[in-house]
């Protein structure tokens, strides 16, 4: 693949660019049952140049392991989900590929599947974590109330703007693949233990990231080494590519979730004690397991304070394709349901739910989240500038009213209006990788050309613009100097994964780091200067709140008298995410997260466990058409001016839904506690 090391222009934006006049095109055979044994698989007679490829041609590791678990490259000996990949078959003819795949015959020993997640045994269990501060039945005994909700999510698929897929070939000795992933080296290493060889003999060149939601950390190394393969058995380039319907089917989806929470108040309505459980459902396999489940936990109060908290997380196995991340670790997810919890401790004290959420803030210096806060939580930021653009206050009034007043008590209000805060992390790349080494390379080359090496690839492109901007300003020339290497494995170092828009800040600081290095020796040293600066492992646990992003979202909508479906009427979302190098990218940023996040809410039904593995499931997601899109207003507070960058890539996500269902649940005078939505509620069912 071809590219410019000035400007990172890549030959192949796209993977379906991809063409070699000698390529092999690789298709899957797959498993026709959910569970199983493997009793034998006959595939037809195929001509020269073609090859059936099954577990035993693999020279090295047969599964990928990833933080605490492994996923087979493909299966041996059983299957767990249905349209699970046993086998490959490649061939220079594309149809054929196919006409063989479809006449190949796998005989499996079904045994009984299970889909949920609400109830399950330990040998389903995947991970479990659990966080205790404070005692939290003396606080519940001591509460004027105790408030309990049950809070759910569904599974949300990525719906990438290209199916996933690798392209793999040889450039002399090494092996090349070409794959749009967020973490290149973990997608080399795990290539290179499939092939049995040195980490260094296999080059990963990504492809167009695009808003990948954190969906493709971990299941590209899968499609890499199925390439991969094929490419070393047949000694010609090849290429994987999954239609859409494979890619929607078979490739992670947002776990679904269950929260079940327990709040102790007092008279006023301050938090005396919280109980939290969640559970996932992440499918048969859980490479992020673990770091999910611990995540769940130590998010399980958000920017609240309370004094004595418990939290227990489990991930459970499932028959279903893997499911995972979805714009961030699961923290999206608790906010939901925390942030719906905020409205019913509100309304159990009769008070407004933005008051409740001020007075209940975490202050500087609280250590609900178990080291003492650096900052105050910035709710009360968010809200200065998120009032006046909504207008919420008069609104809320205004809808409560109709509520209280209304004629006939067993028709809805008809309207509502909903807020609801978030935060993102600084941190969850650390959590990704806590032993990984995070790289960042500067080098001032003899022209006063500043070369920066990361293999982060933004999802905005307004990093690399800061990044060019504070480098340039760092080392005293103009931007215009200042280039970022396109990202190879061969040519820049470990950066981590390019995940939850949250190493934004990380990757900033390691440039700045560098360039004052160079800033060091330029004046003693001849040019070239490289420096190389690697992210520090902390002593002491911060508060994971620290360094945090913040926002807020108000969402207003109303009910369609006719069919009763929600009709959004406006979405405002205010971010305080530190410095904002361009206020117009960042703009537009988070209004198509915003424009995503709630079209997961209100259309994105998909419910794998009532039909996995049927095309009919595609056909009914339907994401909002650009027509559809309700008026998006995005505000930045302190103008976006302020403080170190931060990441506002999971903003949208954590706050809307939350403030969607806290509106629909005024509109229809009961509480909605069940996300997508569906036709239940857009049809006037109980939605809980």
């Amino acid at each position: 693949m071809k590219t410019d090391r000035k400007n990172g222009a890549r030959e192949y934006v796209r993977l379906s660019d991809y063409r070699r006049s000698d390529m092999v095109y690789v298709g899957t055979v797959r498993s026709p049952a959910h569970r199983g044994a493997i009793r034998s698989i006959s595939s037809p007679h195929l001509p020269r140049d073609y090859r059936f490829i099954t577990t035993e041609d693999i020279p090295g590791a047969r599964s990928l392991a990833f933080s605490g678990d492994s996923v087979p490259i493909l299966a041996f000996g059983k299957v767990s989900y249905l349209g699970e990949p046993i086998g490959l078959i490649a061939g220079p003819d594309r149809k054929r590929v196919q006409e063989a795949i479809r006449l190949t015959r796998v005989v499996i020993e079904e045994e009984p599947a299970s889909f949920s997640f609400e109830h399950f045994d330990s040998s389903r269990l995947l991970s479990r974590s659990r966080m205790t501060r404070g005692d939290v039945d003396a606080g519940m005994a001591s509460a004027a109330s105790i408030v309990r909700g049950e809070f759910r999510l569904g599974a949300v698929d990525h719906y990438y703007p290209e199916p996933q897929g690798a392209a793999a070939f040889y450039d002399y000795d090494k092996l090349v693949i070409v794959a749009s992933t967020q973490w290149p080296f973990q997608l080399r290493n795990a290539t290179a233990n499939m092939l049995a060889v040195k980490p260094e003999e296999v080059v990963v060149r990504p492809t167009y990231l695009g808003p990948h939601l954190d969906g493709k950390l971990w299941y590209p190394s899968i499609l890499a080494c199925h390439a991969a393969l094929a490419a070393r058995l047949l000694g010609r380039p090849a290429l994987l590519l999954l239609t859409r319907e494979e890619d929607f089917l078979y490739t992670t989806k947002r776990a679904p979730f269950l929260a079940a929470y327990r709040a102790g108040i007092d008279e006023e309505g301050r938090l005396l004690a919280l109980d939290a459980r969640f559970s996932i459902n992440l499918g048969a396999h859980g490479p992020l397991a673990d770091i999910m489940t611990a995540k769940l936990c130590e998010t399980a109060p958000g920017g609240y304070s309370c004094p004595a908290v418990r939290a227990e997380a489990w991930a459970v196995r499932s028959d279903l394709p893997p499911m995972g991340a979805y714009a961030g670790l699961g923290g999206a997810s608790v906010n939901f349901a925390l942030e719906r919890m905020a409205d019913e401790c509100a309304a159990a004290v009769g008070q407004d739910p933005l008051a409740w959420r001020i007075v209940n803030a975490a202050s500087r210096g609280d250590d609900t989240t178990g080291s003492p806060l650096k900052k105050s939580v910035r709710f009360q930021s968010v809200a200065d500038t998120l009032l006046p653009v909504s207008d919420y206050l008069r609104k809320r009034s205004a809808y409560e009213l109709l509520r209280k007043r209304r004629l006939d008590p067993e028709a809805p209000p008809g309207f509502g209006i909903g807020i609801a805060f978030a935060w993102q992390s600084s941190e969850d790349v650390r959590a990704l990788a806590p032993d990984a080494t995070v790289s960042v390379e500067a080098e001032l080359r003899k022209d006063l050309g500043l070369l920066i090496r990361t293999s982060v690839i933004p999802m905005d492109e307004r990093a690399i613009d800061l990044w060019k901007r504070e480098a340039a300003e760092a080392i005293g020339i103009e931007p215009e100097d200042v280039h970022v290497e396109t990202v190879a494995t061969d040519l820049v170092p470990d950066s981590g994964p390019s995940a939850f828009s949250s190493g934004l800040g990380l990757i900033s600081g390691l440039i700045l780091q560098a360039c004052s290095g160079i800033q060091a020796r330029r004046f003693r040293e001849a040019l070239p200067i490289t420096v190389r600066k690697t992210m520090r492992k902390k002593a002491r646990k911060a508060s994971i709140l620290d360094g945090a992003s913040w926002g807020g979202a108000v969402v207003e909508l109303s009910i369609d008298s006719m069919d009763g479906a929600p009709i959004i009427r406006g979405i405002w979302l205010v971010a305080c995410a530190g410095r904002i190098v361009s206020m117009e990218k960042a703009r537009q940023s988070l209004q198509r997260d915003a424009a995503r996040a709630i079209s997961n809410c209100v259309s994105e039904y998909f419910a794998p466990d009532a039909a996995p593995g049927t095309a009919s499931a595609l056909f009914s997601y339907a994401p909002l058409r650009l027509k559809d899109n309700p008026p998006i207003v995005v505000a930045f507070t302190d103008s976006g001016t302020g403080g170190d960058p931060g990441g506002i890539g999971e903003l949208a996500f954590s706050a809307i839904p939350a403030a969607f269902a806290n509106a629909l649940s005024q509109a229809w005078d009961r509480s909605i506690n069940k996300l997508p939505s569906g036709t239940g509620v857009m049809r006037g069912g109980s939605g809980t």
